[in-house]
């Protein structure tokens, strides 16, 4: 669809956005690293293993947590972040694949859709959060933990990473935060489709990181406009 219907000057801005947020993550971690790993290795490490050695593999640890953190608030926080652009994204794809038509514009509906996309978005944002963590204490469990806490991370990514991708569409078509809480339930599968989609675009280097946020948001479109148009 992207290339089809010459969507992909849209993808410009996005990608920029998204890929200055792993450069900040990057930043954060030249910057800050050497102190928080020289605190460490001067309180927190014994004195009979401190050394080289142990300071490289402080270094390394503090570097794995960065990305995992990075990972799990990436999706979230970035599409937060590219909200404005996404839903304009997501209405120019409406408007090309279905000769949609624009929404009256006016600022109180403007406020409510802000205020609206911020409860959804910290909401989702708490309950991933929330959900994997629980999902990874699972893997103490003996010998089945290990096979099915992956998983159900996993799962519980797909959905709040295609829900709110899929909101955009469902703020514009004036779906109340309850609204479309329902509708990402009853369509869970679908939901859950386009958060995988999503997923396995960003796990590209670099590419993934530039594009994952605009295709995600036309899939997420698409997706739903289908579904909505079948309810009526």
């Amino acid at each position: 669809a992207i290339l089809e219907h010459r969507l992909w000057p849209y993808m410009i801005i996005p990608g920029i956005m998204s890929f200055c947020y792993i450069i900040l993550l990057i930043a954060v971690g030249r910057i800050y690293f050497p102190v928080f790993s020289g605190i460490i290795n001067e309180n927190l490490i014994p004195n009979f293993i401190k050394g080289e050695a142990t300071a490289i593999i402080t270094a390394v640890l503090l570097w794995l947590f960065l990305f995992f953190v990075g990972y799990i608030t990436y999706k979230q926080v970035v599409l937060i972040i590219l909200s404005p652009v996404l839903s304009y994204l997501s209405e120019v794809t409406e408007k090309v694949v279905y000769n949609g038509e624009s929404p009256d514009f006016s600022f109180k509906n403007l406020f409510k859709d802000i205020v609206r996309g911020l409860i959804i978005s910290l909401r989702n944002l708490l309950r991933l959060i929330v959900l994997s963590a629980m999902a990874w204490m699972i893997v103490f469990i003996p010998i089945i933990g290990a096979v099915i806490s992956p998983i159900l991370i996993f799962l519980i990514q797909f959905f709040y990473d295609g829900f709110s991708l899929i909101d955009y569409t469902l703020e514009r078509k004036r779906y109340s935060v309850r609204e479309s809480i329902r509708f990402a339930k009853d369509n869970r599968a679908r939901v859950m489709g386009v958060g995988m989609g999503f997923m396995l675009i960003l796990i590209i280097p670099l590419i993934g990181w530039l594009t994952a946020p605009a295709y995600g948001t036309v899939a997420a479109t698409l997706a739903s406009l289908e579904k909505i148009d079948s309810n009526q």
